[in-house]
């Protein structure tokens, strides 16, 4: 092993990585049915543009429709990004991260958590913002609240078509 002069023998390289400061923003909401018939809306990966109002279209990148690794194209006006599953633990947790942002956010993941609350599903929908450097950090706050602002309307999409069609089935399972 030959030896560089610009270091001693007893110099050790040692590399650091240092996550910055990430922004975290939860919300949540009670939605009147199984957790089970939940999981089923959100498991249709491509289909968010069918119960999310602000989404315009959406559709499968990859041929894996199901599980980590599936990957989805969505369109909000003229914004298009890219989500990846990182995390299916059917029926209680769907994370995915967010490409196609501002290039000073390292990393933006939305992460789907389902909890039984009696007969309800309790949703808590967290988006997860982590800048590439301390300066961004700002952003990064000001990205949260402008993603929690459109997880919440996710979030009431997904209980309104939800429960809407909950209602739909009862009144057709009502007809002779």
């Amino acid at each position: 092993m030959g030896s560089n002069p610009a270091y001693p023998t007893n110099f050790y390289q040692i590399n650091i990585t240092i996550d910055f400061v990430m922004a975290k923003k939860s919300t949540s909401i009670i939605i009147s049915t199984s957790i089970k018939e939940v999981w089923k809306v959100l498991s249709e990966f491509d289909q968010i543009s069918i119960w999310a109002d602000n989404v315009d279209h959406s559709s499968f990148l990859s041929e894996q429709t199901e599980g980590v690794g599936s990957t989805r194209r969505i369109q909000m006006g003229s914004n298009v990004v890219q989500e990846t599953v990182t995390i299916w633990e059917e029926p209680k947790t769907l994370s995915y991260e967010i490409v196609g942002l501002p290039p000073v956010i390292r990393r933006i993941t939305n992460t789907w958590e389902l909890v039984n609350d009696g007969s309800d599903t309790r949703v808590q929908l967290t988006a997860q913002i982590t800048p590439v450097r301390p300066p961004a950090e700002i952003l990064a706050k000001v990205l949260s609240r402008f993603f929690t602002r459109i997880n919440e309307k996710m979030l009431t999409g997904l209980k309104s078509h939800i429960e809407q069609t909950s209602i739909k089935k009862e009144k057709n399972n009502a007809i002779p």
